[in-house]
């Protein structure tokens, strides 16, 4: 999996990243576990294309690194996190939250910089992923 990449469509979030990345414990752990201090929010990719549907389906079968909830509330959940590399210019990570029904084609991102504003993009540009 290390090197190989795949591809994604900017496409707009429901706005649960932002919450979710500047709670305490998920900060910590982004920063101890992946060296990332989170901008708030994520950026939001759709895979339509079958190889990078292939590594990505690949990639949600292994341990990743553990992003551990502390807490037991509904809306709670653990994730897993891979890092990556977007487009070769930024060092980020993938958050795959660990809940039923997350849509198999959505990829979620957190990096330390704004990823949009940085590389001036909108909804449904593409960006290339190289897993680290």
């Amino acid at each position: 999996m290390l090197g190989e990449s795949l591809t994604g469509d900017v496409a707009a979030g429901i706005g649960q990243g932002q919450h979710f990345t500047q709670l305490g414990w998920a900060r910590a752990q982004f920063i101890d576990r992946l060296g990332i201090e989170p901008f708030p929010g994520t950026l939001n990719l759709i895979v339509h294309h079958p190889l990078s549907i292939s590594i990505w389906n690949r990639l949600k079968d292994t341990p990743g690194i553990r992003i551990e909830n502390p807490n037991n509330g509904p809306h709670d959940c653990d994730a897993r996190c891979y890092l990556v590399s977007i487009n070769g210019q930024i060092e980020a990570a993938i958050v795959y939250p660990e809940v039923s029904g997350y849509p198999p084609e959505q990829i979620e991102i957190i990096a330390a910089i704004g990823v949009r504003d940085t590389l001036d993009i909108a909804d449904g540009d593409s960006l290339s992923l190289e897993i680290q």
